[in-house]
């Protein structure tokens, strides 16, 4: 079995994430981790990740606006 810690690997030479970025990477690491060891390893870890985040978007209130149409 792989052994995977969320927040491992080194950030040096990238940007400074934002307080909210960083807010979304570790909740985005916490729901993968936790659907990776749930699932028995039918899931990889980058299956995991994209079901994650898959599912972070579906979870965000989405506003559509069709142009010319004023509210």
């Amino acid at each position: 079995m792989n052994d995977f810690t969320p927040g491992r690997r080194s950030r040096k030479g990238r940007p400074q994430m934002t307080p909210e970025q960083q807010a979304l990477t570790d909740e985005l690491a916490r729901r993968a981790t936790e659907m990776w060891a749930e699932s028995d390893g039918e899931l990889s870890i980058a299956e995991a990740v994209e079901l994650a985040a898959f599912r972070m978007g579906a979870e965000t209130p989405q506003t559509m606006t069709e142009p010319g149409v004023e509210s």
